[in-house]
């Protein structure tokens, strides 16, 4: 099983690299209890992806050739972890962009939700669980929630015990949802 890491923020000085690389650190190093699970970095910066103003783009064949990397990074994986900021109570609009540029390719996918912000990005997580059902998405229960001013006090994310701890839980839990739902997309 392929499952993606997407960091869905642009900005300049952002900490989802950060968040980012702890996540897949993490992830590499999860014991996945026998299963082959594959882990690919998407970073929604890297795609520089256009505003969508055509629906068709991702399956056009005359597209913008920047869509069409994405689509296809994103068809090439069985679920995701969405790394989040929180961004005026709401989706980061470059993110939300990324992710409507799409639709079959999120179909029937397991989902697990990293989110941050001023109050651990709770809004940003509760408006991706009603964004993504429009797909079928199938999201975790748990989700990691990081504070911006306890967890990143001088700008360097302050990783403890605590937060690996819970991220595996939420990890473990998206392999095993991942493989629960396998043939939803068969």
């Amino acid at each position: 099983m392929r499952l993606g890491i997407v960091i869905g923020s642009v900005r300049e000085g952002r900490f989802g690299a950060q968040i980012g690389a702890w996540v897949e650190e993490v992830a590499r190093g999860l014991d996945a209890g026998g299963r082959d699970v594959e882990w690919e970095v998407l970073d929604v910066a890297a795609f520089d992806l256009p505003i969508m103003t055509d629906e068709g783009w991702a399956q056009d064949e005359d597209g913008p050739a920047e869509v069409h990397r994405w689509r296809d990074a994103v068809a090439a994986c069985d679920g995701f972890v969405f790394i989040s900021p929180e961004y005026n109570r709401n989706i980061p609009g470059a993110f939300k962009n990324a992710f409507d540029l799409l639709s079959a390719q999120w179909k029937d996918k397991a989902l697990a939700l990293v989110a941050y912000g001023g109050l651990g990005g709770v809004r940003a997580t509760e408006a991706w669980r009603f964004t993504v059902a429009a797909y079928n998405m199938h999201v975790v229960g748990d989700s990691v929630q990081l504070v911006r001013h306890a967890d990143f006090p001088d700008g360097t994310f302050a990783r403890t015990d605590h937060h690996d701890k819970t991220l595996s839980r939420v990890l473990t839990r998206l392999v095993d949802l991942t493989e629960a739902t396998a043939a939803l997309r068969s």
